[in-house]
């Protein structure tokens, strides 16, 4: 475990943006998660959060008065394994993208439609984390979890059902005070010619990302929720009638809000060197120097735009963090 004493946590963050925090730990083991605990009692500290790449966090600008704990990989020791109960078990701060191709030279498929998503498989986990009609949630089996909630940290293995997922969320989200040790996924075998086609999803997928977000610039992934609520996508359809062939063939049933936020002419609206991205106007990119600031208002815009236009309240994706 590295300790980080007032550290400037934007230059650890993909999206480069965020403050000084007064804890900065970096564990790249199961044991080191453990020490990092063990820190936070020492220490009495009683704000903590717990992140991945950061891949999918807005840090405000302001000083976070306590101890952030990041959980990436060791680059030597890759912690990915079948395990007894023939599950692949990997470690919380192994990137999905390592996951998907250790099953893949195992012949086994099921996470393919992650293909080149930034984040590590605790953070997935928390976030249930998802793309092209997949969620991790699909795959997933089981996930030890470090739970402090109590005072005592306690292990513990939790079923699927007991992690309560929902669109972009979990327990462990809503908690606060969990934090994944590791995650079993329950994947599918078949023949080399089945492994050919995930493959190819795989490969696509990676290249659609890189066709069509602005991966050239810092940025937080997807910024809000695409729209599922029935009474949500009939309020846009009624405002967009042309959307309703593309929510039935293309979106998987959703409204794509990037689609819409494109159609309010937001698309390249821009605050400090904060801009919703020309590429995909559910990016909000960082062109350089930007500030939490700069995103909060871009965000705060959108929201009132949608709630002038439709009547309600659009919904981050993103997690902001003060």
């Amino acid at each position: 475990m590295i300790v980080k004493n007032n550290f400037q946590i934007a230059q650890n963050l993909w999206y480069k943006i965020g403050g000084e925090v007064k804890y900065f730990l970096e564990c790249i083991s199961r044991k080191d998660i453990e020490e990092a605990l063990n820190f936070i009692k020492e220490k009495n500290i009683e704000k903590v959060f717990i992140c991945g790449m950061g891949s999918n966090l807005i840090f405000t600008d302001d000083y976070f008065d306590g101890c952030v704990i990041q959980i990436s990989a060791d680059p030597n020791n890759k912690d990915i394994i079948i395990n007894q109960e023939g599950l692949v078990e990997a470690y919380a701060g192994e990137s999905l993208d390592s996951v998907i191709n250790f099953a893949f030279e195992r012949n086994l498929i099921g996470l393919e439609w992650a293909g080149g998503l930034p984040g590590t498989v605790g953070a997935a986990v928390r976030g249930n984390v998802g793309a092209y009609g997949g969620e991790i949630k699909d795959s997933l089996f089981a996930a030890t979890v470090l739970d402090y909630s109590s005072g005592t940290p306690q292990i513990r293995r939790m079923t699927r059902d007991a992690l309560a997922f929902v669109y972009r969320g979990s327990l462990i989200k809503e908690n606060k005070k969990m934090i994944v040790i590791s995650a079993e996924f329950n994947l599918k075998e078949d023949q080399e010619s089945e492994i050919t086609v995930s493959r190819e999803v795989y490969k696509k997928n990676i290249q659609l990302r890189q066709d069509n977000h602005p991966l050239e610039y810092p940025n937080c992934g997807s910024v809000f929720k695409n729209l599922r609520d029935p009474e949500q996508i009939a309020r846009v359809l009624s405002v967009y009638p042309e959307f309703k062939d593309d929510v039935a063939q293309k979106w998987h049933g959703k409204i794509a809000v990037a689609s819409v936020i494109e159609k309010l002419g937001l698309k390249g609206f821009r605050v400090g060197d904060a801009q919703v991205s020309e590429k995909h106007a559910l990016f909000i990119v960082n062109l350089g120097h930007a500030k939490a600031k700069d995103v909060l208002e871009i965000i705060d815009t959108i929201q009132k735009k949608f709630q002038e236009k439709f009547g309600f309240q659009l919904e981050t994706e993103v997690e902001i963090v003060k």
